[in-house]
């Protein structure tokens, strides 16, 4: 897609970035610890049939990575991969080692990313742009994914027709996780709505209870990003239906979401009051807890909610042998149950999509062939069996059957592949947006929980400037031939931007709302 000459703002972004302290803090210990594995390594090096791959799941699943290890050299015998774990929830730290490493032009073999606009601030910051990465749309053509894939799903990743990684399997995020038996204890029910959500949170609050809620700060920001979009998204869910929250979703991610409109700044202002009230009875030590270790809490029974996706079901099963079931017949009536998922009150009808890949280098990689091996490998209908039934997620295939370890998992897949198209959308805090504007909205929303109310007026003021942001790195994706999800024809989720014709799917001319008379 053509478009007009806008100036690339990948490292304009890296030093905006790099200007937050909390930011420095991460690159430099975190690239620090990473670049000195590195250095630690044997003197010779790998062979070009081994591939290094950078993710943050080691400690998530430790067996279902060596199950994929060893598959893939059964699958390619000769190939192995040796993974190198950056921890930190969302990849909230992993994102800047491989930006810093691509940037100082020493990038990996292989590195997860979101399949979603996160792997456009890849891309921007290379010196040849695209032509720097593994395009992986005809590979995508050739192994049936592009007919047999589920299809927002297979959108979500593509940009005006290019793919640059290959999925790994689907999370479903925007889910609320509990222990039924808490509730049955006060003798409430399931909420359904957000309202009915803090009613229960204040009802168990006037009862005694401390911990309630599962919101760690410990994972910079991460968790309160997950409340703060689901609340959000629950609250237009009631408001506007599915189809329209999921598109108001969308907006922004694109730096569309018109923020002078009265009603969305009323929707705005409500999630803000909203997310205030559920944190107020945050758990105890929140301030260090994470994700992983606070999700303890809610299958002991010492907690009563957590927002989050269905990564959650994966660590269960694994780390705490417990079983998620999804808040449906028969489960709804069973009393052994210690985990429990269910869509966020409000967001019923929409699949929040966060799906995980493989992206490649083209750029300085000697063991690029291998590495493209293990893309194709971790992203076939064996591959995602074999990685999905550790736990991990759904498979992105059209066809799969029901191999999960938990009904969780089944019940996610089987509104996967039944979702209207214009009723999927993507998690901003897991791929959704651009990795500079996804690191300063963890930033402040951490900073809104921390302070409280006085701090709403700077909180939707900074969300101004994320949507401006995101509007300029979309405008640099434009330049470079990719400034939409999917391909001409097909959106993503039915939703084109503005700068898209809908008719010819160039480039037209467009002011963005903060641009135009009030």
């Amino acid at each position: 897609m053509n478009g007009p000459s806008n100036v690339g703002i990948s490292r304009t972004a890296l030093i905006a970035i790099v200007a937050i302290v909390v930011i420095v803090v991460i690159i430099g210990a975190v690239a620090a610890w990473y670049y000195s594995t590195i250095s630690h390594k044997p003197p010779t090096a790998p062979s070009p049939t081994t591939v290094e791959f950078l993710t943050w799941w080691g400690p998530e699943d430790p067996q279902g990575l060596a199950w994929v290890a060893g598959n893939f050299s059964k699958y390619y015998p000769g190939y192995s991969v040796e993974y190198y774990s950056v921890p930190g929830a969302g990849g909230t730290n992993a994102k800047y080692v491989i930006l810093g490493m691509l940037e100082a032009g020493k990038p990996p073999a292989s590195f997860q990313a979101h399949f979603a606009p996160e792997v456009l601030s890849y891309v921007e910051i290379m010196p040849h742009g695209p032509a720097d990465f593994v395009n992986f749309t005809s590979i995508a053509a050739q192994t049936g994914l592009l007919s047999k894939g589920v299809t927002e799903a297979v959108l979500a990743g593509m940009f005006n027709g290019t793919m640059f990684a290959l999925p790994t399997n689907i999370h479903r995020g925007g889910m609320l996780y509990f222990n039924p038996q808490v509730l049955a204890e006060y003798g409430l029910p399931i909420p359904t709505t957000v309202e009915q959500l803090a009613n229960e949170t204040l009802y168990l609050a006037s009862h005694g209870m401390t911990c309630i809620w599962i919101i760690p700060g410990g994972d910079g920001g991460w968790d309160q990003l997950n409340l703060w979009e689901y609340v959000f998204l629950g609250l237009a869910g009631e408001k506007y239906g599915p189809a329209q929250a999921a598109q108001l979703m969308n907006e922004l991610l694109y730096g569309t979401l018109n923020l002078n409109d009265p009603a969305i700044a009323s929707l705005i202002n409500k999630t803000d009051q909203y997310f205030l009230l559920f944190t107020q009875y945050d758990c105890p030590g929140w301030q260090t807890m994470t994700w992983s270790s606070g999700l303890a809490y809610i299958i002991q029974g010492k907690a009563a909610f957590q927002v989050n996706g269905n990564w959650i079901t994966e660590y269960a099963y694994i780390w705490y042998h417990t079983i998620t079931y999804p808040a449906t017949s028969p489960y709804t009536s069973w009393t052994n149950i210690t985990l429990m998922e269910e869509p966020f009150p409000g967001t019923q009808g929409i699949y929040v999509l966060v799906i995980d890949s493989v992206a490649v280098p083209a750029y300085e990689n000697p063991y690029e062939s291998a590495a493209i091996k293990l893309a194709e490998f971790w992203d076939s209908y064996i591959g995602m069996e074999i990685w999905t039934s550790s736990g991990k997620g759904v498979i992105i295939w059209s066809n799969g059957t029901d191999f999960y370890p938990t009904p969780a998992q089944w019940f996610d897949y089987e509104q996967l592949i039944s979702t209207p198209p214009n009723q999927f959308t993507i998690a901003p805090s897991d791929g959704g947006l651009f990795d500079d504007v996804f690191s300063n909205l963890n930033t402040y929303v951490s900073s809104l929980q921390q302070v409280g109310a006085s701090y709403i007026p700077t909180f939707n003021s900074f969300l101004v400037s994320a949507e401006q942001e995101t509007y300029n790195e979309w405008m640099a994706a434009v330049k470079l031939g990719l400034g939409y999800m999917g391909y001409p024809g097909h959106p993503f989720a039915n939703y084109l931007p503005p700068w898209v014709n809908p008719t010819t799917y160039h480039y037209q001319p467009y002011t963005p709302w903060w641009q135009t008379s009030s």
